[in-house]
């Protein structure tokens, strides 16, 4: 009995295309799709005169530095955001924003 069965496995597994799935998994499976609302981040860095700066990436992926005229890190926050545009977290194209 035991050698019927290796004799079928065997025989199965080389008529199956590798590169096939089994119809379940195709049909089944979700689409893959694109990140829509990327995150993105800005970081607040305090100066050695008393002064905050942000450092934010841009559309492109490199990132910007801007000196910040809030006195506070709040001040800084809410410059930050209102710069950027960012209201709960997220600007007007939908993208999540974390700042630090």
């Amino acid at each position: 009995m035991p050698f019927n069965r290796v004799v079928f496995f065997r025989t199965w597994l080389t008529m199956m295309d590798v590169n096939e799935l089994p119809p379940s998994l195709e049909e089944n499976a979700p689409p893959a799709a694109a990140l829509e609302n990327p995150m993105k981040r800005a970081v607040i860095l305090y100066e050695e005169d008393d002064a905050f700066s942000v450092e934010y990436d841009n559309t492109i992926g490199s990132k910007n530095t801007m000196r910040l005229e809030a006195a506070t890190y709040e001040e800084a926050i809410l410059e930050i955001k209102s710069f950027l545009g960012i209201t709960e977290d997220r600007d007007e194209h939908g993208t999540v924003w974390e700042i630090d």
